[in-house]
């Protein structure tokens, strides 16, 4: 019995030790984490779901970038995330199903989505980068250039397309 106490004790301690680790995190480092586990998945996502009906081979390569590049960084903020104590976000599904049809203009929406995602995704690392917490300030500052890249490149395959 006395060894059921002691294990509950200790479960307890740890759950207590790592719910306070995460509080130390502010809100809006916490918004910070959701938002960009969100916006990296969803690029992910998105890229490998329209890969297969792209045509157009800047458009291709733009997209097989976006899944290199973004899954790497999702990697980076699990272990941010996970260093921090703080839970992140299960991937959209529907996302999957959405964007894996083959449709005519998919290029056109396609590029029309990364220019609109990564708009505020520039916001968003813009914001983390002057976070207190100088973990999540310099991944966002690391982070930030690729970013405003992926923008650039968007808009200019979407002027060209």
């Amino acid at each position: 019995m006395k060894t059921n106490h002691l294990i509950s004790a200790m479960a307890l301690a740890t759950v207590f030790a790592c719910s306070s680790f995460a509080a130390d995190v502010t809100r809006d480092d916490r918004q910070f984490f959701e938002k960009a586990a969100k916006s990296g998945m969803k690029e992910v996502d998105v890229s490998g779901a329209v890969l297969p009906n792209l045509t157009a081979p800047a458009v291709r390569e733009y997209a097989q970038m976006m899944v290199a590049h973004h899954t790497q960084a999702n990697e980076e903020l699990k272990a941010l995330a996970a260093k921090k104590g703080v839970m992140l976000p299960a991937a959209d599904t529907d996302l999957m199903r959405k964007w894996s049809k083959n449709n005519k203009d998919v290029e056109d929406e396609y590029l029309d989505e990364m220019v609109d995602d990564h708009q505020e995704a520039v916001k968003l690392f813009e914001k983390a980068s002057r976070s207190s917490d100088p973990d999540i300030a310099a991944f966002a500052q690391k982070t930030l250039p690729k970013l405003r890249n992926h923008l650039e490149l968007a808009q200019r395959h979407k002027k060209a397309n």
